[in-house]
């Protein structure tokens, strides 16, 4: 059954209104009529059941008919921050990472990175990339629509991790740690796990040493080096399955 994401505006009570391309994929794509049903996210981790009552291109009507508690949603809150990369990289690195229950993605520039967005570009990167994560959120069922923030420099990921709670662990994989694995780490009473990604050129290591001050621990994939649109997804893999819903 399609699902599809709301926002406190869509709701009245039980009465559900969507617009937009939502309704246009309902009405025109799906080609749902009155009477037929939906399932729709309230982010809140439940979801509903909305029986449709009216269906045009432009607005389709319905009420909810049952609600009930989804259990698609990771019990750790993953956060990935991923340095640019060329090309149509980050699609895939956000639709992934979002089947793989990732709830925030913050793209980043750091020393090596070789993209160099304005801020135009860099606006309409990340609304193209918010819509990937929203498809793929739809796809894999998810009861969260995950978000896609503004590009920022590393400076302000340093700043991230500097203020960051005490239940939040902060991992930076990083090809010339040796010793440190993610399944070597003592277990803790983590809420959410960020993973810091480089860019194509990788970590300076003065920015590896930064991060480390700021509370990161730098921890290794493995033996061999990986694409940086391959190591983030292997890293949040890693962390789902030692302490969350994957395996």
């Amino acid at each position: 059954m399609a699902r599809f994401f709301l926002s406190d505006q869509n709701v009245s009570g039980v009465q559900v209104r969507i617009t937009g391309e939502d309704a246009h994929h309902i009405a025109r794509v799906l080609r749902l009529r009155p009477g037929n049903h939906i399932e729709v996210a309230f982010g809140t981790c439940e979801i509903g059941l909305v029986k449709l009552a009216a269906v045009t291109k432009d607005a389709v009507e319905g009420e909810v008919v049952q609600r009930f508690r989804s259990y698609q949603e990771p019990p750790l809150a993953l956060r990935l921050y991923q340095g640019l990369a060329k090309g149509d990289k980050l699609d895939f690195v956000v639709q992934k990472a979002v089947e793989l229950g990732v709830k925030e993605i913050i793209p980043f520039m750091s020393q090596y990175t070789v993209v160099r967005l304005d801020a135009e570009a860099a606006e309409k990167r990340v609304r193209r990339w918010q819509r990937i994560a929203e498809e793929a959120a739809k796809q894999c069922l998810r009861a969260e629509l995950p978000a896609v923030r503004p590009v920022v420099s590393f400076d302000q990921v340093l700043a991230e991790l500097n203020a960051r709670p005490r239940d939040e662990l902060a991992l930076l994989p990083y090809e010339h740690e040796e010793q440190q694995s993610i399944k070597g780490l003592p277990d803790g009473e983590w809420r959410t796990v960020s993973i810091i990604i480089g860019p194509e050129g990788g970590f300076h290591p003065d920015e590896v040493e930064a991060a480390r001050k700021a509370g990161a621990v730098v921890v290794s994939l493995g033996p061999r080096i990986l694409r940086t649109e391959t190591a983030g997804l292997v890293a949040l893999s890693l962390v789902g399955y030692r302490w969350g819903d994957l395996g």
